[in-house]
């Protein structure tokens, strides 16, 4: 946000302003390096004296900076808790003041003698007194002697002895409101004027933390870019041999990442500004007062009653009562409480949006596009920043009779309508369920279009275990049982594009009908391939499944039809259904595999079209998993056609792709001019050099993943005899670690830099790729080849070597890793798929913030993503089935040629990550 300094200054709050970040004091600092930067890099060629002072010079305001920014957060923290801690006791004095009466509040307390008493008995029934070595280490901290003194208990006694009724300080509450309580004749105008006064304290609080912590975050950003301007010229200093070495060491300074330049203690107080945990509680306080108060005006409704029946009230009713009550006055001071406390709940709301828990993090994983300037999640929290900044919670106590009841109108039709009871409010703040809760799309729709995702993850990675089987028993090798799982891929970049057309072009129903319909077919024809002995069938069947990918289709629902209040959440459920979806699917087919069929005989005769009468329809482990996709894929069919409804794109601005289009042109008119809209773009991708890398990390651990899926039915059968039901359950293992991974990498981020955290993931993928190769296959393959450059015919040692290498071979395979090939295959892959997970969230991250502004129309991040996983996948599927048939010595262990190739493109991966370093944003 442009001029934030002078935003903050004129949202100060009067009697306030010392406590505010000093955001200009920090930022002419940083004005101040910026000019070192610019004078060092216009200086580049002078001697090393003048750079040697101006890197010294730098270096000093950098510390500056560290130190002010250390004191401003501090005095920050500080007095929001001195603040916090006083609207506490006030609201717990004014609670309790009206809780004596009524007996809720009990003092009771205990003598001396009682306390010595029981103290003493306890000292002579153990003999030990107190010492608190016994509870470890942390116990050992706390100070205790052998055997505590009498007069030490009564002096402890009488410092501590504070009547129940003074727990809350009365004079705290005088000092924050203009009103003096007397418990037993005040008026409830009065209490209801009283408790508006401290929930409009509670909501300047809020406002100072938010904006102190989003000048804190938008400070540290200016850092991070002036860091890596210093970063870039100390680069370029290479071509100055005499100055290497000069530069200091710079570390990045990120909103994210404060912490990470801290200590502890200091990270605990940026947790605390972005906390609102301590305001939610406060909230609830303030929200049970009001349902007492609400209780007691409202109790002329009721006509005689008892107070233990439910009494029920409807909206109009509530308001024509406060308008036409005799104490008109006493339901004015109602309804501002009222309103108090909504604008308290609003405001909570926004301050999450502002500090961007997990679920907004995970959601980031989505990739939705949702325009530039209209919802996006990566703006979430400038529209929340704006609001904040333009509210004033004084205005609520000077409100007028008609602003008052205008406010509860127009807030009671944007909530919950319906009855109310004494237990609740006039405005039920819970989002209501109704038609649209989500904003233009119903609940079950939304559900409908999760549920396609999910469908296709599951039938992506359900035959992944038994799979080479099944090649097997279509008459071709095992290899192709990788080419069964890829082919679904490469069909889904194709449809990438078709339905990146279709939801412009046409409703999102007739392309969700679309993409169940294909893999329905496809299913079945995948299922039916074996009763005709067609490998041919299978493919095509496996390739219609592949259109069943309608990501684009399910992003851009949520983009364009999902409220932004609900985006984030919407987000974060499209990505936790795909992390589902990879543990259901070789999990259903482990289940199939033990208890299915392992025959080829008919099961079920009926005429199949080209079979004699003597066919039928096979039912075994390989083709269940078909037939059951198809039942689910026809039950998605038809809960498309009769109950999805067709969703408002509410988010859809003139000239986005939101809207569909009602022109002339077709969908394969459209598609026909993509290639040259795409080159268009191809420029301004590849000139953002952060966005390239994370692209193509993007694509390689989408090719990892697919590698370490596709390979392991083949690999735990041909060195291990394991059937696909074990490769199954290690596979659906695998994918439960999904989504605790992301919240593990999510708090790592807060302490950490994501580019370091990326970093150190490559090396550790690294690492794990070399182990999970077969060493002593490598060795053995080495000797192989040996033999076969020499003459083993004359030479007994060689004869020997060449008997040796023959007896190692098992299955056409050699032992792996001297007995310990289980141990190293499981251990390796899980520290694989978890360092994959770990760069994945990163990664995305990285993309999301990297990504170029142009790609906010037809070719967006959504499409982008898939593509680029989609090719990621078929790459590797295709290296399994060329692994296989790789099988002439020195190359003849499959582990080793599975997983050896992608060495080098870690290491490309690794180069570029480090080339681009500084340019990659936090």
């Amino acid at each position: 946000m442009v001029g934030f300094g002078q935003s903050i200054r004129d949202a100060r709050r009067q009697g306030w302003e010392g406590a505010y970040l000093d955001y200009e004091r920090l930022k002419d600092v940083l004005h101040q390096m910026q000019i070192e930067c610019d004078k060092l890099e216009s200086n580049l060629t002078d001697d090393d004296g003048s750079q040697s002072s101006f890197i010294q010079q730098y270096s000093e305001l950098s510390n500056q900076f560290t130190s002010n920014l250390q004191q401003e957060i501090e005095k920050v923290s500080l007095f929001s808790l001195s603040k916090t801690g006083g609207v506490a006791n006030a609201i717990g004095a004014l609670r309790c003041m009206h809780r004596k009466d009524d007996g809720s509040v009990k003092n009771e307390q205990l003598s001396p003698e009682s306390i010595i008493r029981s103290s003493s008995e306890r000292d002579e029934g153990d003999g030990k007194g107190f010492n608190f070595d016994e509870f470890g280490e942390r116990g050992s901290l706390l100070p205790a002697s052998d055997r505590r003194h009498y007069s030490d208990l009564r002096s402890s006694y009488r410092s501590s002895m504070i009547s129940n009724d003074d727990i809350f300080s009365s004079e705290k509450l005088m000092s924050l409101v203009d009103h003096q309580i007397d418990s037993e004749c005040d008026k409830e105008k009065d209490i209801h004027d009283v408790y508006s006064e401290l929930g409009v304290e509670l909501l300047h609080l809020l406002k100072f933390n938010c904006l102190n912590s989003v000048g804190i975050r938008k400070i540290a950003k200016k850092r991070n870019k002036v860091a890596q301007l210093f970063s870039q010229v100390s680069r370029q200093q290479k071509d100055h041999p005499g100055l290497e070495g000069a530069s200091p060491r710079t570390s990045s300074f990120l909103p994210d990442e404060v912490s990470s330049r801290f200590n502890s203690a200091r990270d605990d107080r940026l947790h605390q500004l972005a906390n609102t945990s301590s305001f939610v509680a406060l909230y609830d306080s303030l929200l049970e007062a009001l349902v007492d108060c609400e209780t007691n005006v409202l109790q002329s409704l009721t006509l005689g009653l008892p107070i233990s029946e439910p009494f029920i009230f409807s909206k109009d009713a509530a308001i024509k009562f406060l308008q036409e009550s005799r104490e008109i006055e006493n339901g004015l001071s109602l309804l501002r409480f009222e309103c108090t406390i909504s604008s308290i709940h609003a405001l909570i709301e926004f301050a999450a949006d502002v500090h961007k828990p997990f679920q907004v993090w995970l959601s980031r994983k989505a990739l939705i596009d949702t325009g530039k300037d209209h919802g996006d999640i990566g703006n979430s929290d400038t529209k929340a920043l704006k609001l904040l900044l333009l509210f004033e919670p004084d205005f609520i106590l000077q409100m007028t009779e008609s602003e008052l009841y205008a406010w509860f109108r127009r807030a009671s039709s944007t909530t919950t309508s319906g009855k109310h009871t004494r237990d609740s409010t006039f405005i039920d703040y819970a989002v209501g369920e109704d038609i649209r809760d989500w904003g233009g799309v119903d609940t079950s729709s939304l559900v409908i279009n999760l549920v396609s995702t999910l469908l296709y993850t599951v039938n992506y990675y359900i035959i992944a275990p038994t799979a080479n089987h099944y090649a097997r028993l279509l008459g071709t090798s095992g290899a192709f049982g990788a080419t069964l799982i890829g082919v679904s891929s490469f069909s889904a970049i194709f449809a990438a594009f078709l339905y990146s057309v279709w939801y412009t072009k046409a409703t999102f129903k007739s392309g969700l009908i679309f993409s169940a319909i294909c893999p329905l077919v496809g299913n079945l024809m995948y299922s039916l391939a074996i009763s005709y002995q067609s490998m041919k069938l299978a493919l095509l069947g496996r390739l219609l499944c592949g259109f069943g990918s309608a990501e684009v289709i399910n992003r851009q629902l949520i983009s364009a039809c999902v409220s932004y209040h609900h985006m984030t959440r919407a987000s974060a459920m499209f990505v936790s259904v795909s992390a589902i979806g990879m543990s259901i699917g070789p999990l259903i087919a482990a289940v199939f595999d033990m208890a299915g069929g392992r025959d080829t005989d008919v099961d079920i005769h009926i005429p199949l079209p080209g079979i004699d009468h003597s066919g039928g329809i096979v039912l075994d482990h390989c083709t269940d998993p078909g037939f059951l996709m198809a039942f689910l894929w026809l039950v998605q069919l038809l809960s498309l056609v009769f109950l999805f409804t067709e969703p408002e794109r509410i988010n859809c601005v003139a000239g986005t792709n939101s809207k569909i289009e009602r022109n002339d042109d077709s969908i394969w008119t459209t598609l026909y001019a993509l290639p040259s809209n795409l080159l268009g773009l191809l420029n301004i991708i590849l000139s953002n050099h952060a966005f390239v890398v994370t692209l193509f990390l993007f694509s390689f651990i989408e090719l990892v993943g697919e590698v370490l899926i596709s390979s392991c039915s083949m690999i735990v059968l041909r060195y291990f005899d394991w059937h696909g039901s074990r490769a199954g359950f290690i596979l659906a293992s695998l994918g439960g670690l999904v989504l605790p991974a992301h919240f593990i990498v999510e708090h790592a981020s807060r302490r950490f830099p994501e580019r370091a955290i990326l970093r150190a993931s490559i090396l550790f993928v690294f690492c794990s790729v070399v182990a999970i190769c077969n060493l002593e296959g490598l060795i053995l393959d080495l000797a192989a080849a040996i033999l076969n450059s020499e003459d083993t015919e004359h030479d007994m040692e060689l004869k020997k070597l060449e008997l040796t290498v023959n007896n190692s071979m098992k299955h056409d395979e050699f032992p792996y890793d001297w007995g310990a090939g289980v141990f190293v295959y499981l251990t390796s892959l899980s520290a694989i798929f978890i360092g994959t997970i770990v760069m994945e969230g990163v990664n995305t991250s990285l993309m999301s913030k990297s990504a170029p502004k142009e790609l906010d129309g037809f070719v967006n991040m959504g499409l982008l993503a898939t593509l680029v996983g989609s090719i990621g996948r078929v790459v590797g599927d295709s290296m399994i089935t060329v692994s296989v048939f790789v099988g002439r010595s020195p190359s003849r262990d499959f582990v080793s040629v599975t997983f050896l190739p992608l060495v080098p493109l870690i290491v490309v991966g690794y180069w570029l990550l480090k080339r681009y370093y500084n340019d990659l944003l936090i």
